[in-house]
């Protein structure tokens, strides 16, 4: 009973944290493509904020893991939100000012601090036993639930906060969230040594230790398989999600209709989290990634029914529920394909390509919507959803061969 009361307590600080990096994450979402539109040179750059916060995870990403590894996950995860504070800070100055070149660059720093916090996901999975890392995960998924409902109402309550200054409350709001993310950090349980010693201990004593080439992990099927599993579900929803404000707006719908779509978007994406833990162990993480793709294939036949306030609440909350399975596969897969000694190389291999495939999404997003519309946006994501359904299903008649094999 002991060791339950502490689990609990361990994930519920975890979770916490989460809530509260959500909420920015999510309100960052929510306000910057509408508030970059107000000050941009031209309506194609309206998502081109969202795509440096991205671009800032993915260029911080090597840094943020040899940091964690050097210093701890802590240090390395309080070090990443004062920069956040910073890129906020900034942030806000720029829509003061309107200055959308500086408005864009300072989400890079708000990004680059999403690469140092991102990884309390894997903080949370390494910090249970291996068979409660799924339960683990939801338990950061799950924190996503109250921001679905903080973040956009952050957003746009903020948005009026100073009549002379749309959008500033906004940031005002994401610097205050930021201080409690760093506040609610300094609670997280400090690992009794660096990781990276343990894993020195541990290489000498069990097989499962070792550190393999990377040219292992370049021929590694499964590897690749979870990869782009993430990265396809995680740069779709991107893609959608960031679009979203500009595309409703462009239908005659106002903020707070955008808003609330955005709000049942994230609770799509994160109420499965109370029951993907189990279907993950149930099923196995690449029958969950299917499922996911299912999913994300009726997101995109919701989304062709019209551009009233009903298709896009039901494409977005499909969206997010097909983005939660595929990613909860996905990760779990991935956790399966490397060593304890390796993770900080293959998490960040991982992460790079998720993020590029976030990038590219986010920053023709504007751009496509622009140009080609809402509904046609929605049908980018078929020939995506075909290969990696190819992909999975080609993984799986491997290993019913090498289980074969084995038996």
């Amino acid at each position: 009973m002991k060791k339950i009361i502490d689990k609990i307590k361990v994930l519920g600080i975890f979770s916490i944290t989460q809530t509260v990096f959500q909420i920015g994450t999510v309100l960052i979402m929510s306000v910057s493509a509408l508030a970059g539109q107000s000050i941009a040179p031209s309506p194609e750059s309206a998502s081109l904020p969202i795509s440096f916060v991205i671009l800032g995870t993915l260029l911080g990403l090597v840094p943020a893991s040899r940091i964690m590894k050097w210093k701890g996950s802590k240090f390395g995860l309080l070090t990443g939100t004062v920069i956040g504070i910073l890129g906020a800070t900034l942030v806000a100055y720029a829509m003061y000012e309107r200055n959308f070149l500086l408005f864009s660059i300072a989400h890079l720093l708000y990004g680059f601090h999403q690469s140092f916090v991102q990884y309390l996901r894997f903080v949370a999975m390494e910090s249970v036993p291996t068979h409660d890392r799924a339960s683990a995960l939801s338990w950061i998924l799950i924190a996503g639930i109250p921001a679905a409902f903080l973040g956009p109402l952050a957003g746009l309550h903020g948005i009026q906060l100073i009549p002379s200054s749309l959008f500033l409350g906004s940031y005002l709001i994401l610097i205050l969230s930021l201080s409690f993310q760093f506040l609610f950090i300094s609670f997280l349980p400090t690992p009794s040594r660096p990781t990276n010693e343990g894993h020195i201990i541990e290489t000498q004593t069990s097989p499962r230790e070792s550190v393999r080439p990377l040219s292992y992990h370049i021929k590694n099927f499964g590897l690749w398989v979870s990869v782009l599993a993430t990265a396809f579900s995680f740069g779709l929803m991107a893609m959608l999600m960031s679009a979203l404000p500009v595309a409703m707006k462009t239908h005659g719908h106002e903020m707070h209709a955008s808003a609330t779509v955005l709000q049942w978007h994230v609770l799509g994406m994160y109420i499965p989290s109370f029951f993907s833990g189990q279907l993950v162990r149930k099923m196995t993480a690449p029958y969950l990634i299917l499922l996911g793709i299912f999913v994300m294939g009726l997101e995109s036949f919701a989304a062709l029914q019209g551009t009233d306030f009903i298709p896009f609440a039901v494409a977005l909350v499909l969206l997010g529920v097909g983005w939660n399975f595929m990613y909860v596969g996905g990760t779990n897969l991935l956790v399966e394909q490397y060593h304890p000694p390796e993770k900080n190389t293959i998490q960040a291999i991982n992460d790079t390509i998720v993020y590029s495939m976030a990038i590219l999404s986010t920053y023709s997003a504007g751009y496509l919507e622009n140009k080609i519309g809402w509904l046609r946006l929605n049908l980018v994501s078929i020939p995506f959803l075909v290969l990696i359904t190819i992909l999975i299903f080609v993984y799986i008649e491997r290993n019913r061969r090498k289980s074969k094999v084995f038996s």
